[in-house]
């Protein structure tokens, strides 16, 4: 075989530039610390890895989102304490308005000073922004106000309902957000079965407690009066259903009152014509639990009336089919009033309700009747009562400085015989008990009187309740929002293990074993001297030397 010098010479060159190659691929694999530092290094290798750092790149996104949930949530539940410390305050001064006696109308008004302070505070809280500017408690609606009021009493929630679910694992995520609705909103009144309450207009000092349910299965989740047909007897009335239940009962002072599954007390002398609601447990967001507290605070009746006129028509000649009319006189307006006389008390109730909507009352939708006045603020709100079929009456925005009233009078009927009955029922005066058309010109006027002390006494009762009820909401979401934080913090662990595993597997396939190549790299250095001194000794050979 012949061995040409060009054959010798590339044969020479190739083993150097090989042996070169391999000592440079060892120091970038050196300089790096990597064994594969491209895919043709080990595709094998290499795709592992790659997935390796996708899965790692996606635990530090969980991270991220666990860091922004935690943040939100701790920024909630320091919220939630701040309200939490005001509804405290709030109950402590309403306990100290019960004690303070409800004679003291300027101890009265300075509570219901700081509590006004109280509710502007809380209603801030309500509208917590983050870091980012967005409304904590708005739901998904974060760039919104979650909360507005019109400044005399209403509050509207403007967010939605929704939470804001964060992926903090593969298989998990937690909610970074508890809106205003289930906050600050569904808070049930009462014993959250039902709410207890006073009519405003009762003349006697009883009281009625929160109760409870003591039989579930009797229990109908209806509206009920407790309506006293003397001091000494009472009788419970359906409102839902619209029928009795029972029979007239003694009333005994303290003792229990048990129907349709529920028991209460009634405390105190009512007087004939006083009634006692229990209603079904409804919604009542927390701001207007302190603005009704403040509000009887502040104008316990002072300055407002409230009574009710009508009733036992048929009994007070009031015929089927006679025409009716009279005149209502409230705060600089006069209504002239036509109705007909039904063939019962109740449809008789009804048509007089129609025209007073008719000569210009605003029908709620609810069943009440509202009429403003000239004042701004000062309106009567007229509806029917169902056990009696009495129209009655309350007045609202009248205080120490304005004093409401309402006339009636000018009363006609076909027989010319009619009775228009009249009743002030405690807190306010009226300069008659009824009204005749067989007097041309008869006329009953209601006046501001005394404030009813039970009904205050009741109001702040029943403020205490609806603080409680709050107050246990929050404790709820405060809980909920512990058991978030510690899933938050199980989480992360449980990530921060799996970075470990992850990156231990990535290293062992994509880390240089350091002093591997160190003796790698020496022993590939001698190879290329060798290589390259070998290459310089056969090209210096010549066939002279032979010669």
């Amino acid at each position: 075989m012949r061995v040409s010098t060009n054959l010798i010479q590339q044969q020479g060159v190739r083993s150097i530039l090989q042996k070169q190659e391999q000592l440079l691929q060892s120091q970038s694999e050196l300089s790096s610390g990597k064994r594969i530092n491209k895919p043709s290094d080990d595709p094998g290798g290499a795709s592992r890895v790659a997935d390796l750092k996708e899965a790692l790149s996606q635990i530090t996104q969980f991270d991220e989102n666990a860091n922004y949930a935690r943040q939100r949530l701790n920024l909630e539940e320091a919220t939630l304490n701040s309200s939490t410390n005001i509804l405290q305050r709030v109950r402590e001064l309403s306990i100290q308005a019960a004690n303070t006696g409800v004679n003291d109308l300027q101890s009265q008004q300075a509570i219901a000073s700081e509590i006004k302070e109280r509710l502007a505070e809380l209603f801030d809280y309500a509208n917590t922004r983050d870091a980012n500017g967005e409304y904590v408690f708005a739901g998904l609606q974060s760039k919104t106000q979650a909360f507005s009021t019109d400044g005399v009493g209403n509050y509207t929630y403007n967010g939605d309902e929704g939470q804001l679910a964060i992926q903090i694992g593969s298989n998990r995520q937690v909610t970074s957000t508890d809106s205003g609705a289930d906050v600050f909103q569904k808070i049930r009144q009462g014993n959250e079965d039902f709410a207890v309450d006073v009519n405003r207009t009762n003349a006697g000092t009883g009281k009625i407690s929160t109760g409870s349910v003591i039989d579930r299965t009797a229990f109908l989740s209806n509206d009920y009066s407790i309506r006293f047909v003397d001091a000494d007897n009472y009788e419970v009335f359906n409102n839902t259903t619209g029928m009795p239940v029972g029979v007239p009962t003694p009333y005994n002072d303290g003792s229990s009152i048990s129907f349709d599954g529920i028991e209460v007390e009634i405390t105190g002398e009512p007087v004939a014509g006083d009634e006692f609601t229990v209603n079904v447990s409804r919604y009542q967001d927390v701001f207007t639990t302190l603005s009704d507290l403040v509000r009887e605070l502040e104008s316990p009746a002072v300055g407002d009336i409230s009574g009710n006129f009508g009733g036992d028509y048929l009994a007070n000649n009031f015929a089927n089919g006679d025409a009716i009319t009279f005149d209502l006189d409230f705060d600089g307006i006069t209504l002239n009033v036509a109705a007909t006389a039904g063939a019962t008390d109740a449809a008789t109730a009804t048509n007089i309700a129609a025209a007073l909507v008719t000569a210009g009352v605003t029908d709620n939708g609810d069943g009440s009747f509202t009429l403003n006045g000239l004042t701004p603020n000062l309106s009567v709100t007229f509806e029917i009562n169902a056990a009696t079929n009495a129209i009655e009456f309350r007045t609202d925005g009248g205080n120490g400085e304005i004093s409401s009233n309402l006339n009636l009078s000018n009363l006609t009927d076909t027989g010319a015989d009619g009775v228009l009955l009249l009743n002030n029922n405690g807190n306010t005066v009226a300069s008659a008990t009824s009204i005749t058309s067989a007097i041309v010109g008869d006329s009953g006027f209601f006046g501001a009187g005394g404030s009813s002390n039970a009904f205050l006494s009741q109001q702040i009762d029943n403020a205490l309740n609806n603080i409680d009820r709050a107050m246990d909401n929050i404790i709820n979401i405060q809980t909920s929002i512990g058991g978030r934080l510690n899933t938050i913090e199980s989480q992360t662990d449980d990530n921060e293990a799996k970075t470990v595993s992850l990156q231990t597997v990535r290293s062992e396939i994509e880390d240089l074993d350091i002093a591997e190549a160190i003796t790698s790299i020496t022993y590939q250095t001698t190879a290329l001297q060798v290589a390259q001194q070998t290459f310089v000794r056969v090209q210096g050979l010549s066939l002279f030397d032979l010669i």
